[in-house]
């Protein structure tokens, strides 16, 4: 009895000893398995990410070579559309303008002591367009908050009061905004971005508003003391090579003191001098580009990115920012 007392003793022994050496093996090697996961997971990302700043590098070379030769990019319709990369995914991109449409920042000027002030006429036009939209012009109030460089808003009281009362995990930039993520980040601009996101956009460095390929009504919008009729009437002209008020027999240069004759003639009158401080910040071409890039992978999973170009002070298009990649449903 008890060599099988012993015995059975020992053979208890071995089996939990077996047991644990199992279990061990079993949680070591699902660990790896994850290990595995993680470094399988990392590496897919990382080839996402390097095709991805590979086009972008490829975009910035063509919106260079864009500039270099027309001057401004309002050329874009000849860019590639679809690409395969080296991993055998596709990558499918669009790139749109990203100027015809009020720049927050433009609400702003920095004064002789590099500090920032509000610009009137561009806050008269973003209330005017406010207004023809049918959206309560105090949620401009925010926008102006955003970006001015004090703590306070328009009621004296700490902005961080709003955000936090809002259960927002972010404060206001309190200096120039940089991308047009941002917009969605202002207290009640997310709210209403169906109605405003063909109209409200960020630009770090370029302030002009491209009305070029604007239609009559949105034009309308930015050049207030326009109808649509007389919207429509003048977006017939600019599109044109030769302008009614210019030399007949050489195209028309596409400035301010041009669009302002085109202007007089459609309203005959000339204009006052408020409207004509509307016209300052008026271009016909593009300096500020964004990129929609679609990545699908071999299993077709889509991954959403999105890119900014601009412009910059040195004459260069230069990548202002990317958001993404991600996973979003298509």
């Amino acid at each position: 009895m008890k060599n099988q007392k012993v015995n059975g003793y020992v053979f208890i022994t071995v089996t939990v000893l077996v047991t644990i050496l199992v279990t061990t093996l079993t949680v070591a090697i699902s660990g790896q398995n994850k290990n595995i996961d993680l470094l399988q997971n990392y590496e897919k990302s990382r080839i996402i990410e390097e095709e991805i700043s590979a086009i972008e590098l490829v975009i910035t070379e063509y919106l260079n070579n864009n500039l270099n030769e027309n001057k401004y990019l309002t050329e874009i319709s000849n860019f590639q559309k679809m690409y395969e990369t080296p991993s055998g995914s596709n990558i499918k991109v669009k790139i749109l303008s990203n100027d015809n449409c009020f720049n927050i920042n433009s609400l702003f000027y920095k004064n002789s002591s590099n500090k920032l002030d509000v610009n009137n006429t561009e806050l008269k036009r973003l209330n005017e367009i406010f207004k023809k939209l049918k959206i309560d012009t105090n949620i401009i109030n925010n926008i102006l908050d955003w970006i001015d460089t004090d703590k306070t808003n328009i009621k004296s009281i700490n902005e961080s009061l709003e955000y936090k009362k809002r259960n927002i995990d972010w404060l206001p930039r309190n200096n120039l905004a940089v991308s047009n993520i941002e917009l969605t980040m202002i207290p009640e601009i997310s709210a209403i971005n169906s109605e405003v996101k063909e109209f409200l956009c960020v630009n770090l460095y370029n302030n002009k508003i491209n009305i070029l390929d604007m239609n009559p009504t949105k034009l309308s919008y930015f050049l207030p003391f326009l109808s649509e009729k007389n919207a429509a009437d003048l977006s017939n002209i600019i599109r044109k090579d030769i302008w009614p008020n210019s030399k007949q027999k050489n195209y028309t240069e596409k400035n301010i003191s041009n669009l302002q004759k085109e202007i007089e003639q459609i309203l005959s009158r000339p204009l006052e001098f408020k409207e004509q401080q509307y016209l300052k910040t008026i271009s016909f071409n593009s300096k500020s580009i964004k990129a929609q890039i679609i990545y699908e992978d071999k299993s077709g999973t889509p991954y959403f990115s999105s890119s900014k170009y601009e412009v910059d002070s040195d004459n260069v298009v230069k990548l202002i920012y990317r958001y993404g990649p991600f996973k979003q449903q298509l």
